[in-house]
């Protein structure tokens, strides 16, 4: 009966773990973020990067920008029908967001733009659906 009810619970487990992931990945438009077809503000130094999810990793730890740049993001999501999206944060911990992208299944490649923050300092990347293994450095540079 032990064994019964073991398994019992891990298939109820996993049947919850699957709609749990696609809330959390259907939730990102509903947070209030930086559109990412904002145009770009007056006197802002643009600055094109690109960035590539490749076998659930990003092909780059860093990224470095000047503070207040308008940023573009070519994002392309290598990893055929595995969904990935690019967002920063404040710090590792997640909680104060800086800017979220909307998540895409691959193979496709989407543009991101957004104000990089105006403060000097070290943030933090990574693709809400991977949080652990996929990461990085996002580096802000004063003037």
């Amino acid at each position: 009966m032990k064994g019964y009810l073991g398994k019992y619970f891990l298939v109820l487990i996993s049947g919850l773990a699957i709609p749990l992931l696609i809330g959390c990945a259907s939730s990102s438009s509903s947070t209030p973020v930086q559109d990412s077809k904002a145009p770009p503000s007056s006197g802002a130094q643009a600055v094109t990067i690109s960035i590539s999810a490749k076998n659930i990793a990003f092909d780059t730890k860093n990224i470095t920008v000047p503070a207040g740049a308008d940023v573009t993001v070519i994002f392309d999501n290598q990893d055929s029908g595995i969904p990935h999206n690019f967002a920063v944060y404040t710090t590792p911990a997640a909680t104060s967001l800086i800017f979220r992208g909307d998540v895409v299944t691959g193979p496709k490649t989407i543009p991101y733009n957004f104000m990089a923050p105006t403060t000097p300092g070290t943030y933090f990347f990574r693709c809400d659906i991977h949080p652990t293994i996929m990461t990085g450095t996002f580096t802000v540079t004063g003037p």
